[in-house]
């Protein structure tokens, strides 16, 4: 279960030394440093190397939980080609090398997004055509499907403003995918309905920014748009939704800002959610969720690193949770928001100045996945991937005996293959004192300071019991807090 955050309990010197009962001898116990460590967990692998990536790139994993990295790069004076990497489950390298097919518009191909539906994985992309000079409608949305491992040959799917932006795409109901694109220099943004559809065009309060300016996700069958104002910061995000074909107007999600290219929208198991800055200058981040006709009041992700994130790439998969990677200054950071509301946080150094785009992220149930970033190189820009593991956050529970009050802290569903930490602490009333503690994980008793995720199996339920006997005269009187929580599902 979740239990809510609240403050530590105050407690006395002298009791703080008999608080904390370690973890460690048990097989689902580790002393510190042993158990798996979230973050970068190998070598990044180079998919490109001195590249013009103004394209784009982008990540997404199947149920099964192979991962596909698709970017559109240019090398030189070479057009600009639409290049695929497949990394199968514990794989480091892509299968069968990296795959390539034509951008079919060399010079203004761009905003490439992989789209996962079922066993169908599908490149979706924007480019120019010729005609683009001789009227507003005549530029193009392509495709390329992945089956069996080969990408096929490149087809135009739907029309699109000329000299427009791609902002987003989604899957849809039915194995439909959605497209979204940006007017250039106009307040609207035209929404192609699933391909074969014809295109709506949705008027906007304001120009919309050309980078993450517009998103997409369903709740259930019903679109949602969220957008941001080009070159704004005090901004607040805006919503709108689709009924039976027509948009509503933009509203405002109260108290937030975009902070530049700060937005990002996500379809969880538990509904949707939105990410944008905080209204003040400490730019930190809001999650605020669809409660069907709005978005609720924006909360705290609990990410308060000093720098705070300049890009969001939020994903969810089937464990039912919402990750997100962002630029936090030189780091990549990721967020494991378990209950698609509050973050645990990882951060590793990205190998040098982020170069032609915001990180992207890829994750299975269980929590492993790959990270996407570019680095500036010695000309244009290097693309990297890196294997990564979710944090795991920790949750309070507590629990009151005569006065006397217990907090043990453990880990919140759904757990990751990764190592946490478990305690219990006791917090007297006058005139008692602590005498003992002990921890438990499913009736077993063990010591030590990590819960290791890495040894429960996935999708298991486990039961943690911290116990603290208080004494008063010849009285004892022990008190047990219980948390309940589940390991992440494979795979």
């Amino acid at each position: 279960m979740h239990v809510p955050f609240r403050p530590l309990l105050a407690a006395t010197a002298v009791a703080a030394a008999a608080l904390t009962a370690p973890l460690g001898a048990a097989a689902t116990a580790s002393a510190a440093g042993t158990a798996p460590k979230p973050g970068l967990t190998g070598t990044p692998i180079t998919l490109d190397n001195n590249a013009d990536l103004t394209g784009g790139y982008d990540a997404a994993t199947t149920a099964a939980g192979t991962t596909y990295i698709a970017w559109i790069a240019a090398h030189g004076s070479a057009d600009r080609t639409v290049y695929l990497c497949i990394l199968p489950p514990g794989k480091t390298a892509c299968s069968g090398g990296i795959k390539s097919t034509s951008s079919l518009n060399g010079t203004s191909a761009q905003g490439i997004h992989v789209i996962v539906a079922g066993s169908t994985v599908t490149l979706v992309w924007f480019h120019d055509t010729p005609q683009s000079v001789d009227g507003p409608e005549n530029a193009k949305i392509a495709t390329a499907t992945v089956q069996n491992g080969v990408l096929s040959a490149a087809h135009d799917q739907a029309p699109a403003p000329s000299f427009g932006t791609l902002e987003d795409v989604a899957a849809g109901p039915g194995g439909t995918i959605w497209t979204v694109t940006a007017h250039s220099g106009t307040q609207s943004v035209q929404v192609v309905p699933g391909f074969g559809n014809k295109p709506v065009t949705v008027p906007t309060p304001y120009l919309v920014s050309t980078n993450q300016g517009v998103q997409l996700a369903f709740a259930g069958s019903t679109p949602l748009m969220a957008i941001q104002m080009g070159g704004s910061i005090g901004e607040p995000i805006a919503y709108a939704s689709e009924v039976s074909g027509k948009w509503s107007a933009f509203k405002d999600v109260a108290n937030t800002w975009t902070a530049g290219a700060n937005l990002g929208l996500a379809q969880t198991t538990s509904g949707v959610r939105a990410l944008a800055s905080i209204d003040n200058a400490s730019y930190q981040p809001v999650v605020t969720r669809w409660t069907g006709s709005s978005f609720s009041p924006r909360q705290l992700t609990g990410d308060k690193n000093p720098c705070p994130p300049s890009s969001h790439d939020p994903v969810a998969d089937a464990s039912g949770r919402m990750a997100d990677i962002s630029m936090e200054c030189g780091d990549v950071a990721i967020a494991n928001l378990t209950d698609t509301l509050h973050a645990a946080m990882v951060r590793f150094a990205n190998g040098g100045t982020f170069g032609g785009g915001p990180p992207q992220l890829a994750t299975t149930p269980r929590g492993h996945g790959w990270a996407v970033w570019s680095i500036e190189a010695s000309t244009d820009d290097t693309l990297m991937a890196g294997p990564v593991l979710l944090p795991g956050r920790a949750v309070p529970a507590q629990a009151t005996g005569q006065g006397n009050q217990v907090k043990l802290t453990g880990p919140a569903s759904c757990l990751p293959p990764v190592g946490i930490t478990a305690k219990v602490a006791g917090t007297p009333t006058t005139g008692w004192q602590v005498t003992s503690s002990s921890l438990a994980l499913d009736g077993k008793a063990f010591s030590g300071t990590t819960l290791d995720g890495s040894t429960l199996a996935g999708g298991s339920s486990h039961t943690l019991t911290g116990t603290v006997t208080f004494t008063k005269g010849g009285t004892h009187l022990p008190v047990t807090a219980t948390l309940k929580f589940k390991s992440c599902p494979n795979p």
